[in-house]
């Protein structure tokens, strides 16, 4: 099954391009099983961005699947099954003040 991915900026220097369309296996396709994959063929830079030390994803992280947004947070507390054709996002909050 193919999988668009979106890359915020914050991306760019662990993937210089701003999409990508990877290919996953159907049985067992989520959302937590992409993350771990782009960081294990994009390396340290990429895990960094996606992954806490222990394989948790970052809280901080947003990601879209089509319309709808995850934290990185609820992904650790529920499984986000993915399907063919599916586009994700990958952003960073911002804060500021």
């Amino acid at each position: 099954m193919k999988i668009e991915i979106e890359f915020s900026p914050a991306f760019q220097a662990a993937y210089p391009l701003p999409r990508l369309i990877i290919e996953l296996e159907k049985g067992g396709a989520s959302v937590v099983n992409l993350l771990r994959r782009l960081a294990e063929k994009y390396g340290e830079p990429m895990r960094r961005l996606l992954l806490e030390d222990d394989d948790d994803i970052k809280s901080g992280l947003m990601v879209m699947v089509n319309e709808k947004i995850y934290t990185g947070t609820a992904l650790n507390q529920q499984a986000v099954e993915l399907r063919d054709n599916d586009k994700v996002s990958l952003l960073f909050y911002i804060s500021g003040g």
